[in-house]
C-alpha cells in the first residue's frame, strides 16, 4: 500500500470513525461526525526532485451551497481568510459550494509525524464549519451544507470527536506556546541568512525572514507570542506578498484563486491554511495550535514557506528564482540603502 492511502487508514483510526457514518470514495472516505460531511482521501501524486513519489492528501469539510459569488459574499470570505487556523475557505463555481479545505503533500519519509498533524487539520474544521456555516448561510443568504449518510440520513447527535476542539485542543492553548525563542534562533542560525533566504532575524520567541520576489522580496513571519482567538497559544505564521494596486473586490478574488489553486489542487507549501488580500497584499495565514508542536517541526515550516514564496513570485511576479535573486540588495535593507546612494 503507498503512503497515501496508508495515511487515509490513519486517519480514519485516528479521528475513531464511526463505520456507520461513513463510504468509502476513489481516495479515501466520507464521513458525518455532524451534519457537515468530511471528506479526506488522495487526490494525486507527483515525483519531487529526489525521486520520492509524493501523495497530495486532501481534507475538506462541506459549509456552504448556493453561494452567489457576488462583492459582498467575496468580501466576507475574505474576513474570514483573514483568521484562518489550519483551513482555508475555498468555493467551487460549478456546484456553488463553500468548502474549508487543507492539502499536503505525504511520502513514506515524513508520514510518521505528517499523519498527526493533518488529523488536528481535520478537527480544527469540523469545529469551524459548526461555527461558521449557520452565522454565514444568514449573512450571504445562502444555505448550511447540512447532509446525511446515504443509507442512514442526517447524523441525529455528533461524534464525539465534534468536541475535541474544546476538550484538548483549546485547553492546550491555555499553556505557553511550545515554539520557544531558542527554537527560533537555532533556526535562523542553522537555516536562513543563505538561499533560500535573503536575510532573516530573530530574538524572541519569533523571527522574520525574506525570500526573492521579483525584483524585490516578501516577507515571512514566524510567532509563538500571536495566539489565535479561538485556540489560544501556539505558532502564528504570516507570508506577505505585495500586489499592484487593485480594488478590495480584486485582491478578495485572487486570494480565493489562490486557495483554490493551493488547497484543492496543488499544494506551495504545506496546503494548512488560507490567503487574504489587504492594504495591496497578499497575506498567507497559518496557525498552529500548542498540541502540533514536536521538535524539528520549524526548519520543515521554514522550507515550505520557501516553496510558497518561490510559486508566489512566478505567479505574481512572473519571475523564478535564479543566482540573481539572491543578492542582497533584492532584501529590503539592501534597497533602501540603494536608494540612500542616490540621493
Amino acid at each position: 500500500m503507498d503512503a497515501g492511502m496508508q495515511s487515509v487508514r490513519w486517519l480514519f483510526k485516528q479521528l475513531q470513525v464511526d463505520g456507520k457514518w461513513a463510504v468509502r470514495t476513489p481516495g479515501g472516505f466520507r464521513w458525518w461526525p455532524d451534519k457537515y460531511a468530511q471528506t479526506i482521501e488522495v487526490i494525486g501524486q507527483e515525483e519531487d526532485p529526489d525521486g520520492e513519489t509524493d501523495y497530495l492528501v486532501s481534507v475538506r469539510t462541506d459549509v456552504l451551497r448556493s453561494v452567489e459569488p457576488n462583492d459582498n459574499a467575496v468580501a466576507v470570505i475574505n474576513i474570514l481568510m483573514s483568521l484562518a487556523s489550519m483551513a482555508g475557505p475555498v468555493y467551487d463555481p460549478a456546484t456553488r459550494t463553500l468548502s474549508l479545505c487543507s492539502l499536503v503533500r505525504v511520502h513514506s519519509g515524513i508520514s510518521q509525524w505528517m499523519n498527526w498533524i493533518i488529523s488536528v487539520a481535520a478537527l480544527l474544521q469540523i469545529g469551524e464549519a459548526r461555527i461558521l456555516a449557520p452565522e454565514m448561510a444568514k449573512i450571504l443568504n445562502a444555505q448550511e451544507a447540512v447532509s446525511g449518510h446515504p443509507k442512514h440520513g442526517v447524523r441525529p447527535e455528533p461524534d464525539e470527536m465534534v468536541e475535541a476542539t474544546s476538550t484538548l485542543i483549546a485547553p492546550l492553548g491555555q499553556e505557553p506556546s511550545r515554539w520557544s525563542a531558542a527554537e527560533f534562533d537555532a533556526v535562523v542560525d542553522n537555516y536562513m541568512n543563505r538561499p533560500p533566504a535573503l536575510l532573516a532575524s530573530g530574538g524572541g520567541p519569533g523571527c522574520t525572514v525574506e525570500f526573492p520576489y521579483g525584483d524585490d522580496s516578501s516577507l515571512c513571519q514566524m510567532a509563538g507570542d500571536r495566539p489565535h482567538p479561538r485556540y489560544g497559544n501556539g505558532l502564528f505564521l504570516l507570508q506577505s506578498f505585495p500586489v499592484v494596486a487593485m480594488s478590495d473586490s480584486d485582491g478578495a478574488r485572487l486570494a480565493l484563486s489562490l486557495n483554490e489553486a493551493e488547497l484543492r489542487r496543488k499544494p506551495f507549501g504545506y496546503g494548512f491554511g488560507s490567503y487574504t488580500h489587504r492594504n495591496e497584499t497578499i497575506h498567507f495565514v497559518c496557525f498552529l495550535p500548542n498540541i502540533i508542536y514536536r521538535p524539528g517541526l520549524l526548519p520543515n515550516l521554514y522550507f515550505s514557506c520557501a516553496q510558497r514564496a518561490r510559486e508566489m513570485s512566478i505567479r505574481l511576479k512572473k519571475r523564478d528564482w535564479t543566482p540573481e535573486s539572491f543578492r542582497p540588495s533584492r532584501s529590503a535593507i539592501g534597497r533602501l540603502m540603494a536608494r540612500f546612494r542616490k540621493r
